[in-house]
């Protein structure tokens, strides 16, 4: 398979490490440009990278007629995630966004309408999927082997203010930036989106955030599956990993499940545990995962690209109307103390 053409979208802190972390060797891509609207930047990243100043660009459109290019990552301010993503569409290129997806569900869907049009893949950076221990639960409950779920618990544990203090002016910096890798686990685990959902968020007294860093989250999803949630920016029990702690329930057994450790070992939080009644707790085997996170959601980019057909899990812009559909969701129900919303309301 011929590597992709990718022109690559920002060079802040996030897209930075897209460009320092993820792109340079990946084995299914080849960068040919990148766009950055500060000059300083596109210099600095330039010599980081060993590349001639020439392939950065101010503006997508330079960076779009500068040679053949097949796609185009997007790892910029959500403000700018539908124009750019907008641009690069019309311009006939296949699209990686990263998460949150866009900005409202009006945009979302007019993205997803244009990549249809076109015949264009468009899909988003949702690269907690690409992870040993998500995929064989979900391939465990799809297959339903120890039955069906039931209803389960997830919590989110990080006190991180010192180590991510970029988030701590942001608007949502739990219920959307932080759970939205939650939401999209339940919804790719459950294969379904929750019906509705009950929300609350806060900020403790001792909390250094502008906006609400924890929350509680109960959704229920088809057949009366319930799962809680519970996410904190600020929690001083023991810290999670980023995927969080995950408990699902099934008819003959639960599974005890984590994921997503830090660099450069990522893989290495990753355990899934089977737990039936009167016997001992069963660690799985995991099999090796090398293109894991954003490496993993570009494997399965170029794979969808190469085949015509998307992989099993495929994070694609119309699969993730419903994990944003449950970040608006979860915001309103919180703005009213809690109150249901169905997500038929939002979508």
């Amino acid at each position: 398979m011929d590597k992709i053409k990718i022109v690559h979208v920002g060079l802040g802190g996030w897209g930075g490490n897209w460009a320092t972390h993820v792109l340079p060797t990946h084995p299914d891509v080849e960068v040919v440009g990148w766009v950055e609207i500060l000059g300083d930047r596109r210099k600095s990243f330039a010599a980081r990278l060993g590349a001639v100043e020439e392939r950065f660009h101010e503006k997508l459109e330079s960076a779009l007629v500068a040679g053949p290019v097949d796609a185009v990552t997007i790892a910029v301010p959500i403000a700018l995630h539908e124009p750019l993503a907008r641009q690069a569409l019309e311009a006939g290129k296949h699209v990686v966004v990263e998460k949150p997806f866009t900005a409202t569900m009006a945009e979302a869907k007019g993205l997803v309408e244009l990549a249809r049009r076109k015949g264009l893949t468009l899909a988003v950076s949702q690269n907690y999927r690409y992870y040993p221990a998500p995929q064989m639960v979900a391939d465990m409950a799809r297959s339903q082997i120890f039955g069906k779920l039931v209803g389960g618990k997830v919590d989110f544990r990080r006190n991180n203010i010192f180590g991510r203090g970029g988030n701590i002016d942001w608007p949502d910096p739990m219920l959307a930036d932080m759970a939205v890798h939650h939401y999209d686990l339940m919804r790719m685990i459950t294969g379904a989106d929750p019906i509705e959902l009950n929300a609350r968020s806060w900020n403790p007294s001792n909390s250094p955030y502008t906006n609400d860093p924890a929350a509680a989250v109960v959704l229920t999803f088809p057949d009366d599956v319930t799962i809680s949630y519970r996410g904190s920016w600020v929690d001083a029990a023991p810290q999670t990993a980023w995927a969080g702690e995950w408990q699902l329930d099934f008819e003959k057994a639960s599974l005890w499940w984590t994921s997503r450790g830090a660099e450069p070992n990522q893989t290495g939080k990753d355990r899934v545990r089977i737990i039936r009644q009167h016997d001992e707790p069963e660690d799985v085997a995991l099999e090796p995962y090398p293109l894991h996170d954003r490496a993993g959601v570009l494997h399965a980019f170029a794979e969808a690209l190469s085949t015509g057909k998307e992989p099993p899990f495929f994070p694609s812009g119309a699969a993730n109307l419903g994990t944003l559909a449950t970040i608006e969701a979860a915001l309103k129900s919180a703005a009213n103390r809690g109150a249901a919303v169905r997500l038929a309301e939002i979508v």
